[in-house]
Formats: C-alpha cells, sequence, structure tokens
C-alpha cells in the first residue's frame, strides 16, 4: 500500500467521485494530477444531456473547481487529454481552451472515443496542474 504522506487526494464536499472508488485528483509535491472531469453536478447528476456545449462548459467549471480544491487554478494547467464522442466538435474545444487557459495555452492531446464512463456523456478532460 502507498504511504498517505507521499501525496494527497484532492476533492471537493460532497465528491460525486467517491462512488466510483477514485480520486478527484492527487497531489504530490507541486504536482496535481486530475482526473478526467465531465458533465456531472456535485451529486453525480450529468448536466446538459445531449448538449455538447453544455457538457463542455461544465466539464471545464468542474476542473477548475477542483483545481481550486487543491489550491490551484485553471492558469497553473501544464496539461490536458480532452476525450470526446465526436471529433467533429473540435472547433467548439479550440474555443474553450481559448475561454478558459491564457499563453502559454497547456500542452494537449485531444481523442475521439466510442463512448466516455456513462452513456449520455460527450467530453471529458484531465489534467496535470501546479500548485
Amino acid at each position: 500500500m502507498r504511504k498517505s504522506a507521499e501525496f494527497s487526494q484532492i476533492k471537493t464536499n460532497p465528491d460525486p467521485f467517491e462512488a466510483f472508488n477514485l480520486s478527484q485528483a492527487i497531489s504530490i509535491g507541486d504536482l496535481i494530477f486530475v482526473s478526467g472531469q465531465a458533465a456531472l453536478d456535485l451529486e453525480g447528476n450529468i448536466i446538459g444531456s445531449g448538449d455538447f456545449d453544455a457538457q463542455a462548459e461544465a466539464a471545464f467549471k468542474n476542473l477548475g473547481m477542483v483545481l481550486e480544491a487543491g489550491g490551484s487554478d485553471l492558469s497553473k494547467v501544464l496539461k490536458v487529454t480532452i476525450f470526446m464522442t465526436d471529433i467533429s466538435n473540435f472547433p467548439k474545444v479550440v474555443a474553450l481552451r481559448k475561454k478558459y487557459f491564457t499563453q502559454p495555452y497547456p500542452a494537449d492531446s485531444i481523442v475521439e472515443v466510442s463512448a466516455l464512463a456513462l452513456p449520455e456523456l460527450e467530453f471529458e478532460i484531465e489534467a496535470i496542474a501546479t500548485k
């Protein structure tokens, strides 16, 4: 088992990820590793079912909220990985990156996937940030 002194769990209250046996984020040293954030409210309910724009906005806001819980913010994001069920929404993601991040923009990978953790989800973003 890993020693908890080496890293710490970051979570909101309530923590919608708790039921899935994973951490919203983990902090070690000055780094924060954020699990994929999707369009879920704090109780785990889906936001914007069938609406890519609403889901992507919610996911970015959730990312910001988890980073703040860990003593960081969106300006300190180093790398993101974005998962989308429809890559034709790529131009919308470019606009969202400009809205939520500043130069120099984070390193970024975007992947089209056939499905996410819940069938209604269309967008997910994970990140690595500094404190």
